[in-house]
């Protein structure tokens, strides 16, 4: 009968601490939680009655943190436990793939700077030549681009955010039904892990994110976000088990895109980390938050992220998540209007791979009002933003392979990033490339893989010669600056002239209707300032 009491005793414990903890988030200690990330056959159950088989009535269940990944949050009972001997104790356990404490997570933002009021970083990073390619939105084949932002808070009513925001397509809502069988109810804009619930947690950071991510651009209002028009899903977090459960469910959403080409979930490209941890922590020591990046690229979604705001090398203290060395993560430091590393910012030439316009930015706020909006929390939606503009480009074979290669086509991506940066002096010592975000850089890489070509000015081809309708001018330039074609007959007499500026992704092709032209032979001239260069090509009516 004793030993009936004693287990009927501990059954009340863990069902009393189960339902205190999952009711409320404010009652939590997180000093006195573990993530535990099992193997696919291991049991939570079977561990918690280890533990307290060691301590009676020293741990118990908070929540299942991910359902595919078989990640699970405990609490234990810090005045029995030392955090760190449990820690190494449960490594020891069968079924263990990896173990770690968990946090409570600081948004990299600084205090608003009233004297940068523009957006200046849209500049610097080459997107006024970029959009003359596209604006985001879709891909050739049709996909619409979403990318997942976990921050603090949000708000759904923003006018120059709103049409931008993802609204779930296999959710009908508000009708209290989980219609996708994603484990959420009416999670039509994406899902507030902070309360567990589908109404949006409000703060204004997550706000500014999103602005520089996805303000609608061109639509006479506010500001433009490096997408004029993208997706985007919407996931306040807090705490560093909420960050995990986000990422399986925006890998859920990709995973059920690529496996039913396009029929179910969403094609998200990239999710947002302008967050971290406010003691210097190395990825090697969160093995579950950590390896969620490496699982989020299996299915083709990347993720900028930006670091500290403190004056540290992060590869001498550490720092996440910039630290974690997995190729899916691509992470910058907060870079000034100067072209400077902002004094109060990480910096790593491991660990960090460029710097990004942060310091001075301007963007979206609550109730419809904008406003500067700096630090790493900039810095990381230029990045991510860049990423889902590149999945628009006009190029076919990143469309083709994104669903049925998407894992080398988000390194293809993160490439195209990492060679394209502006190489300057001011970044060598603290990052990896030694330079600072441009987005045109990244395009002109792509470009070279997308059927575009850069070369001599020349004229490499006039068909048909000789010609009774029309000529077809194939041309190469070294760039994309406008050129000057010119037509003289044989009189030294200017029949014809345009500006043109040279495509990307296509061939550089110039087409010219002669049938007004008497027969004769004619001359073609190609210049760009003082070189230039001519070709002949005779007319003929037959």
């Amino acid at each position: 009968m004793a030993s009936i009491r004693i287990i009927a005793l501990a059954l009340i414990l863990f069902s009393c601490n189960y339902i205190s903890y999952s009711q409320s988030t404010t009652e939590r200690n997180i000093e006195s939680e573990l993530l535990i990330w099992l193997q696919e056959n291991g049991e939570i159950e079977t561990l918690l009655t280890k533990i307290n088989q060691q301590q009676a009535a020293s741990a118990w269940y908070v929540r299942k943190v991910t359902s595919r990944f078989n990640i699970h949050l405990i609490a234990f009972d810090d005045t029995l436990w030392n955090k760190d001997k449990l820690q190494s104790w449960i490594y020891q356990q069968r079924n263990i793939k990896a173990v770690q404490p968990n946090h409570e997570i600081d948004f990299r933002t600084e205090p608003n700077d009233p004297e940068y009021i523009q957006q200046w970083g849209l500049t610097r990073i080459g997107l006024p030549e970029v959009w003359n390619a596209s604006t985001g939105g879709v891909t050739t084949a049709g996909d619409t681009i979403v990318v997942a932002i976990l921050d603090k808070g949000f708000t759904l009513d923003h006018e120059d955010l709103n049409s931008n925001i993802w609204s779930n397509p296999g959710e009908i809502p508000n009708d209290g039904v989980d219609n996708d069988n994603n484990g959420y109810i009416d999670d039509t804009w994406g899902w507030n892990f902070r309360g567990n619930s589908n109404q949006m947690f409000y703060d204004s950071h997550g706000v500014g994110v999103a602005g520089i991510l996805g303000a609608k651009g061109n639509n006479g209002i506010g500001v433009s976000g490096i997408n004029w028009n993208v997706k985007m899903i919407f996931l306040p977090i807090i705490n560093v088990d909420q960050i995990v459960s986000a990422y399986e469910y925006v890998i859920d959403q990709r995973d059920r895109y690529n496996k039913s080409n396009g029929q179910e979930g969403s094609f998200i490209v990239a999710t947002n980390a302008s967050f971290g941890l406010t003691t210097p922590t190395f990825c090697s020591e969160l093995p579950v938050w950590g390896g969620m990046y490496d699982e989020m690229g299996e299915v083709g979604i990347l993720t900028g992220a930006g670091t500290a705001n403190d004056d540290l090398n992060v590869d001498q203290e550490g720092d996440m998540p910039t630290t974690c060395e997995s190729d899916f993560i691509i992470t910058v430091l907060n870079g000034t209007e100067s072209d400077e590393k902002y004094f109060s910012t990480g910096y790593g030439n491991v660990s960090i791979d460029m710097a990004a316009p942060g310091q001075g930015s301007f963007s979206t706020d609550t109730n419809n009002r904008y406003d500067s909006f700096g630090g790493n929390s900039a810095a990381a939606p230029h990045l991510t933003g860049a990423i889902a503009l590149l999945y628009s480009l006009p190029c076919e074979n990143i469309a083709a392979e994104a669903l049925t290669k998407p894992k080398e086509t988000a390194l293809a991506i993160r490439e195209a990033l990492i060679a394209g940066v502006d190489i300057l002096a001011s970044f060598e010592e603290y990052t990896t490339t030694g330079g600072r975000l441009n987005v045109l850089g990244a395009v002109d890489h792509i470009n070279k893989s997308c059927g575009g070509s850069n070369g001599e000015m020349d004229i490499l081809s006039i068909s048909p010669n000789p010609t009774n309708s029309y000529i077809n001018i194939e041309y190469e330039t070294p760039d994309y600056e406008p050129y000057l074609f010119e037509v003289y007959n044989a009189l030294g007499q200017l029949v014809y002239q345009s500006e043109e500026t040279p495509p990307r992704f296509t061939a550089k092709e110039l087409q010219i209707d002669v049938k007004p032209w008497p027969q004769g032979t004619y001359y073609i001239r190609m210049s760009n300032g003082d070189e230039s260069i001519s070709q002949a090509v005779v007319v003929l009516f037959y």
